[in-house]
C-alpha cells in the first residue's frame, strides 16, 4: 500500500538541512527496486509542497536552528533590511542571534562565515543592533576569527567587526 507521510515539523528540519538537494540527485540515479523511485518521488514532492508555503523567514529560522547555513537568497543586505527585526524573537530576549553568535565559533568555517556576514548585517540593520551583538559577546568571538588561518572567514570576521565600529557603513563602502 501507498505510504502516508505526514509531520510538518520534520519536514522543515529537513528543507533546513538541504534535502531537497539530496533528493533532487538521488531521484536522477537509476533504481532497479521500484518502491525507492516512488519513495523518492513522494519525498520530493512532499518537501516541495511545504517548501512553497514556508516564508523566506521561516526558512531561515530553521537554517539558523539546524547549524547548517549556506550563502543564499536568505544571506543579503535586502533580506536583513527587511527581516532583521525578526531576530528579536516573540519574547524580545533575540534567541536566534544568540545562536548565530554560537555559529560563529561552529569547526565550519563556511557556516562561521555566514554568520559573520549575518551578524554584521544585523548591525548594520537593526537600531541599536551594535550595543545588542556586543552584549551577547558577538565582538568578542568574532575578534578571535581575524586572524583564521581560512581567508574567506578572515574577510567575513573582518567585516563584522568593522561593521559593528562604523556608525555609517554605507559612507565606507
Amino acid at each position: 500500500g501507498k505510504k502516508v507521510i505526514d509531520g510538518a515539523f520534520f519536514l522543515n528540519d529537513m528543507i533546513s538541512c538541504g534535502l531537497m538537494k539530496s533528493i533532487g540527485l538521488m531521484k536522477e540515479r537509476t533504481w532497479t527496486d521500484d518502491d525507492i523511485v516512488q519513495d523518492l518521488r513522494a519525498m520530493n514532492k512532499l518537501l516541495h509542497d511545504n517548501f512553497k508555503e514556508m516564508s523566506r523567514w521561516d526558512l531561515y529560522e530553521n537554517e539558523i536552528l539546524s547549524g547548517n547555513l549556506e550563502f543564499g537568497i536568505l544571506h543579503t543586505e535586502k533580506f536583513f533590511l527587511q527581516n532583521c527585526r525578526l531576530l528579536e524573537g516573540s519574547n524580545g530576549n533575540f534567541d536566534l542571534l544568540k545562536r548565530l553568535v554560537v555559529l560563529v565559533t561552529s569547526d565550519d568555517e563556511d557556516v562561521a562565515s555566514v554568520a559573520c556576514y549575518d551578524i554584521g548585517e544585523f548591525v548594520r540593520h537593526y537600531p541599536n543592533g551594535r550595543l545588542i551583538a556586543k552584549q551577547l559577546g558577538a565582538r568578542d568571538a568574532i575578534m578571535k576569527l581575524i586572524e583564521h588561518d581560512n581567508m574567506d572567514l578572515q574577510r567575513h570576521a573582518l567585516q563584522c567587526v568593522s561593521k559593528m565600529m562604523v556608525q555609517n557603513w554605507e559612507s565606507v563602502k
